[in-house]
């Protein structure tokens, strides 16, 4: 997950631009020091500038005390909530100091620091270079973007020096109580800033590490930073930054983030970071990101991995409700499910599509010239596209058009399949039903005969099309897009409930069948789930529902109701419980029973991170199973 780059991408686009110097690019000389006991920084900052006119800094009101000295003597300036002005009266290069310090400064304390970039006083819209040296107490470490110069821990505190020659946007600063691992890997310094309690997995994060940026480095081009940090926070959350990722301690310590996110968070070093995004036109970086990454090691993982992993996409997207769909120039970052099943699955899904059709190699090619002609710099889709028809030599722009630039999904069902008098050859209708005019589509027509199985491929370019294929033995089934290599919208059959489909539903609504104190735990719970507050309307006309309430009261409701009893594999298990259920009156009902309101609490804390799953089973505040209920063979396989 990376949202640092969407952040600033749309903080800087709010910016004036009243600057008259003439470099693009400023070098900070900073000095400065923190006492995370009182959440204090005083910095001492010196630049170069050319010109002359009005210089607008962007500085955090945290900061009380501000003193600026152009050319040697002080000046006066102007202050409002996030800006300082500057008038520098004289054309030519000037030196100028600001010395500045706060305290309280909020995110900033004894367990972990995380500054945003507008610590550093800088002009507005200018890329910056920097040499930044910094003190902290005795057990305290800091780090930041760029190049470890020097360290030094001595008895009384820690210093050190971070330098900074490409061109980017101001640096974060990160501090905590850490303690540092290191390991050198093919000239790069990868490190662990970790609290105490994680010192312990140090090693196999940086060899993880090591071994994720060397396989990245050979796909897409040389690891784009002198190093590497991945660094423990206090507050769960994941972000991507240039040369480190920063991660909530609870986070790091999952045995599984080390094959999910860590991979993800190093290679977004390439795509987003050193390839910049061009927000303005949507944001490409985290589906491709989650392609060469999530669905690399879900396909590394085990056999049809892959598969899974795009079947989960397509699911999550069956579940988006037509008017929070969007297409992948409008989005931008992950602030919610629905842009997430766009922003990430979708555009994932696009580039595998990609991959299928230029072939491995040359997608590779296309993903290393981008990485050439562009790091250092901003990118658009429009770059993406031009990388790919430059390399494979064909003219992109109608794919590019129909899946970047349009919404939805094509609609794929067979018709009229019926075989030959021999049995050996099967004729059958292809028709797109959505909406809009219809996709052109190579897909794979899968045929199993009595002797294997044979695939044809099929270009489709119109609504309604006809095929024949001819088996070398007599045909048992045809499915298309046996693989699921085609982005589409699933078939209600196809797609058995999952929590998705009730949380990205704005006008679910709630039953609550328990007393009190059960009660404020259920509204919570669905107002978590929901990502948003709870509409109270009448329950028996919503399309998606969730019935909350202790066990006994829950079957006595579904015996009422006449509903499905609860599902065999799950009735006896663990003290709370969560499923689906499709009810006869097309009701999609999200079902929880708990034996207690604690019992209740646990499951609200960890049912938002199984929205792909149609079950979970919780004892004693620990899932013991999961899982999602088959899907049925769909509109695109026929048995004969």
């Amino acid at each position: 997950m990376r949202i640092w780059g969407a952040i600033l991408a749309v903080s800087l686009s709010c910016l004036s631009a009243a600057q008259t110097w003439a470099s693009e690019t400023l070098h900070h000389n900073v000095h400065f020091k923190i006492d995370p006991l009182h959440s204090k920084l005083s910095v001492k900052d010196t630049l170069k500038i050319q010109g002359s006119g009005e210089l607008v800094f962007n500085l955090s009101p945290n900061y009380k005390t501000v003193r600026i000295i152009v050319d040697g003597k002080p000046t006066n300036f102007s202050r409002t909530d996030h800006e300082v002005v500057v008038i520098l009266e004289k054309p030519g290069q000037h030196t100028v100091n600001l010395h500045y310090s706060g305290t309280n400064i909020p995110l900033l304390g004894e367990e972990g620091g995380f500054l945003d970039s507008d610590w550093l006083a800088h002009p507005q819209d200018q890329l910056a270079t920097w040499s930044i040296q910094g003190e902290v107490p005795k057990g305290q470490k800091f780090v930041l973007p760029g190049e470890l110069k020097s360290e030094n821990d001595t008895a009384k505190r820690y210093q050190a020096h971070f330098e900074n020659t490409a061109p980017a946007f101001p640096p974060v600063l990160i501090t905590g109580p850490f303690k540092v691992g290191e390991l050198m890997a093919n000239g790069v310094r990868i490190r662990t800033y970790f609290h105490e309690e994680l010192a312990k997995l140090s090693d196999q994060y940086l060899n993880d590490s090591a071994r994720y940026i060397r396989v990245y480095s050979r796909q897409i081009g040389p690891f784009p930073y002198p190093g590497f940090a991945i660094i423990s926070g206090p507050a769960p959350v994941g972000w991507g930054l240039p040369g480190m990722t920063y991660m909530g301690r609870r986070v790091l310590a999952l045995p599984f983030i080390r094959f999910t996110s860590l991979p993800h968070e190093v290679l977004h070093n390439w795509w987003g970071n050193a390839v910049e995004v061009d927000y303005a036109n949507g944001n490409w970086a985290e589906g491709l990101t989650t392609y060469q990454a999530d669905h690399a090691m879900a396909e590394a993982a085990k056999k049809g991995g892959g598969q899974a992993k795009r079947l989960e996409w397509l699911r999550n997207f069956a579940a988006l409700p037509a008017d929070r769909d969007q297409p992948l120039t409008a989005f931008r970052s992950k602030i919610h499910d629905a842009a997430q099943v766009v922003g990430y699955g979708k555009t994932a899904f696009v580039f595998h599509m990609l991959k299928v059709q230029l072939g491995a190699k040359t997608f590779d090619n296309a993903l290393q010239r981008f990485n050439r002609n562009f790091s250092g710099k901003m990118a658009s889709w429009g770059d993406i596209q031009s990388s790919f028809e430059a390399e494979s030599g064909q003219d992109l722009r109608q794919f590019f058009k129909s899946w970047i630039e349009r919404t939805g999904a094509p609609d794929l069902h067979i018709s009229h399949a019926k075989l030959g008098t021999d049995l050996t050859k099967v004729n059958f209708t292809l028709n797109q039903r959505q909406t809009g005019r219809s996709y052109a589509l190579n897909l794979t027509a899968l045929v199993k005969t009595v002797d294997g199985e044979e695939r044809f491929s099929l270009n489709l370019v119109s609504q309604k099309q006809d095929f024949t294929l001819t088996a070398k033995a007599i045909i048992l089934s045809l499915t298309i897009d046996p693989d699921l290599d085609i982005f589409r919208r699933l078939d209600s059959a196809e797609t058995p409930p999952i929590l998705r489909d009730i949380t990205l539903d704005p006008q679910t609504q709630l039953i609550s069948l328990g007393h009190n104190g059960f009660n404020d735990a259920a509204h919570a719970l669905a107002a978590r789930l929901l990502q948003a507050r709870l509409r109270l309307l009448d329950p028996t006309r919503a399309k998606t529902l969730i019935l909350a309430g202790p066990k006994k009261a829950i079957r006595t409701h579904i015996k009422l109701k006449g509903w499905a009893q609860v599902p065999q594999n799950i009735a006896e298990l663990g003290d709370a419980r969560a499923w689906t259920m499709l009810t006869d009156e097309d009701q999609t009902v999200l079902v929880i029973e708990a034996e207690t309101t604690s019992a209740l609490n646990a499951l609200a804390r960890i049912l938002p991170h199984y929205k792909r799953r149609s079950y979970v089973v919780m004892e004693n505040g620990k899932t013991i199973d999961k899982g999602t209920w088959p899907p049925k063979a769909g509109p695109l396989h026929v048995e004969f």
